[in-house]
């Protein structure tokens, strides 16, 4: 690849991650946000991660310039800063206290009367 389409590759990467960066925490502090939700976000992430030091191991064996390099290097340090802020969200999720109180459709299938 010349130059250019190593600096025209990046900034779409950096664009998506610059997006992700002000997405992601704020879908992290939902509180409706689920289990469920934050696993595929960090496979999606991860995916990401591994993109880039796809890119960066070809840009570095074609000889790219270092500014280039610092940049990409920039835009996975991104990425792993927000698998990081998922994965402490999903610890959240097995540390969290699970109210086990009997709900009001709980009753009904015990036969509690519930008027």
């Amino acid at each position: 690849m010349m130059n250019y389409e190593w600096q025209d590759t990046l900034l779409r990467e950096e664009d998506l991650a610059e997006r992700a960066a002000a997405i992601v925490p704020r879908m992290l502090a939902h509180p409706r946000v689920t289990l469920d939700q934050i696993s595929r976000l960090r496979g999606h992430i991860n995916d990401c991660i591994d993109r880039l030091g796809t890119l960066l191991a070809e840009m570095e064996d074609a000889g790219v310039e270092q500014v280039v390099l610092g940049a990409a290097h920039n835009v996975r340090d991104t990425w792993e800063s927000l698998a990081d802020k998922a994965a402490e969200r999903s610890r959240l999720f097995e540390t969290d206290f699970v109210d086990v109180r009997p709900t009001l459709s709980d009753n009904k299938d015990q036969g509690v009367a519930t008027h």
